[in-house]
């Protein structure tokens, strides 16, 4: 990461274990986070006006999934950085979560490695 450079993040998911394990990993790498439990909870962020560099997005939660609220945010023109964060392994599941609008997908649990792959696509 850029020195002085702090980068915001929204982590959406419905399991608060994950959601913290994210935080912790970015709040090392100098992120300023939000978290939403689920889709339509991210979608008020943005709503309320709120930007972000990054938005780390469960695949599967209630109320609203990631697939769909990936698609309200780029049908909204945000353009932050969006991956999609899973347990799940069905290659047409994930398929469908990429054309979502996802610019990357990676299977969890989180890591310094993806954190770092992260930061690098950020700049």
């Amino acid at each position: 990461m850029a020195i002085g450079k702090k980068y915001n993040a929204l982590i959406v998911g419905d399991d608060i274990v994950v959601r913290n394990v994210h935080k912790k990993y970015l709040s090392k790498n100098g992120f300023e986070i939000q978290m939403a439990e689920n889709g339509i909870q991210a979608l008020e962020f943005f709503h309320a006006g709120n930007q972000f560099d990054l938005v780390i997005m469960d695949l599967d939660m209630p109320l609203m999934d990631g697939i769909q609220a990936t698609k309200e945010i780029r049908s909204s023109g945000v353009r932050s950085l969006i991956i999609g964060m899973s347990s799940c392994t069905i290659e047409s599941k994930i398929a469908e979560f990429m054309s979502a609008g996802l610019d990357d997908f990676y299977a969890t649990p989180m890591n310094m490695a993806k954190i770092a792959a992260i930061v690098r696509r950020l700049g």
